[in-house]
């Protein structure tokens, strides 16, 4: 017999990082998506054991003048846009708040500069989806449930094109869809999936209308593929950019221009010793290599560095590349510069070494605020002061947001 979940009303208090609305009830505070401050909602509880009490809203009982009709018709069931439900002002209000919170925690105060993005619907020149039992979507929010859906409106019109076509192919099984931008920017589509697929599968991936296909099936570590399954992108010198199949870029292609361009500005690497960590293909090295009096890249994913080496190739940009794990080169002389973007877990462990380089100026690019104010609180009481702060409004409708401080050492 299915357990019937306790349903309570509450005030929703704040909205955190995560996107989770945080509602005070009579049974505590219980976190949910889909709330805005000030709001009166009625709330499921998931019933799962636990410190945490998690739900579910199932009615809106006093709105705030903030909440907007979402546009998306998957909106409420979809874990994609978090905030699609706020109006744009609250989005980006929501947002500038993470980054700032996180840094006063870590009692850094500074002023606090955000970019927004031109476009907040159409904007993805990547995504990753999930197939399974026929179905094609993004998973619910904190749930392996799957939302299968035959649009999505943040996608850039080709990606959108491209998943209308996908959605003709027989997968069997289950795995993963990532879409990007390729050559000619038409759309690029990655499938990993350890099931094996009929022979039909491959004729109908090479009959697709996309600038190419990899297929990943049976866990081969080399695809089959149809076309120049490769992702591309435009550097900051407006020539072409190339990435790794199914590798890492920024999802919006604007608003990663002008995160480009506050990097280079920030760093002054002009006649710099720099080291660069998490280098990637070279989405900042392209644009910040040129004249500096030494540039040390450092990438630990193979295709990535393949490709960051082409991208270097073809503008004749010569350069030190350490491929491996950035603590090969932590150890070494005086540094003026260092420019890292981590992933999402930040760069612990590595900051300490760094520091003992002395670097003049550290540029640190983020999409996780708290592991931001984390690895920051462990710079500056080493002598280093934050100058600068900045959010990116790199996932418009999401409560996620790209940052970049710098810091520079004292004196």
């Amino acid at each position: 017999m299915k357990q019937e979940r306790a349903i309570l009303e509450g005030r929703v208090r704040d909205v955190v990082a995560s996107g989770d609305a945080v509602i005070e009830t009579s049974a505590g505070i219980v976190f949910a998506r889909g709330g805005l401050p000030g709001e009166t909602v009625r709330v499921s509880l998931d019933g799962k054991p636990g410190r945490t009490k998690r739900g579910r809203i199932t009615s809106v009982l006093g709105a705030s003048p903030s909440r907007v009709e979402p546009p998306c018709k998957y909106a409420e069931r979809c874990g994609g846009c978090s905030l699609m439900h706020a109006d744009l002002d609250s989005q980006r209000a929501l947002q500038r708040g993470f980054l700032d919170s996180a840094l006063r925690k870590a009692g850094l105060s500074t002023e606090l500069r955000f970019t927004v993005s031109p476009d907040v619907l159409g904007y993805r020149s990547r995504a990753r989806l999930a197939f399974r039992k026929g179905q094609l979507g993004f998973h619910r929010g904190r749930s392996e449930q799957l939302i299968d859906i035959d649009a999505c409106l943040v996608l850039a019109p080709p990606l959108q094109d491209a998943l209308t076509q996908l959605r003709t192919l027989a997968l069997s099984g289950e795995g993963e869809l990532s879409l990007a931008l390729g050559a000619g920017g038409r759309a690029v589509a990655v499938i990993r999936s350890d099931a094996a697929q009929s022979p039909a599968l491959y004729r109908a991936a090479e009959a697709l209308q996309l600038a190419g296909v990899a297929l990943f099936l049976s866990g081969a570590t080399t695809p089959a593929q149809f076309g120049d399954a490769r992702e591309w992108s435009v550097g900051a010198d407006g020539q072409p950019l190339e990435g790794p199949i199914g590798g890492f870029s920024q999802a919006n292609r604007a608003v990663n221009a002008a995160l480009v361009a506050r990097v280079v500005e920030l760093a002054q690497t002009e006649g710099m010793r720099v080291l660069e960590l998490y280098a990637g293909s070279g989405n900042f090295t392209v644009a910040l290599a040129g004249g500096a009096l030494s540039y040390t890249a450092v990438e630990q994913a193979p295709d990535a560095v393949r490709a960051l080496r082409q991208n270097l190739a073809v503008r004749s940009l010569k350069l030190k590349i350490v491929e491996g794990d950035v603590a090969r080169a932590l150890a070494g002389p005086a540094l003026d510069v260092v420019v890292l973007d981590p992933p999402r877990t930040g760069a612990p462990g590595v900051l300490p070494q760094l520091v003992a380089r002395k670097p003049k100026r550290i540029v640190y690019v983020s999409c996780d605020p708290a592991t931001l104010a984390r690895d920051l609180g462990e710079l500056t009481p080493r002598g280093y002061t934050l100058r600068w702060a900045e959010g990116f409004e790199m996932f418009p409708q999401t409560a996620d947001l790209e940052s970049v401080v710098l810091l520079e050492r004292d004196t």
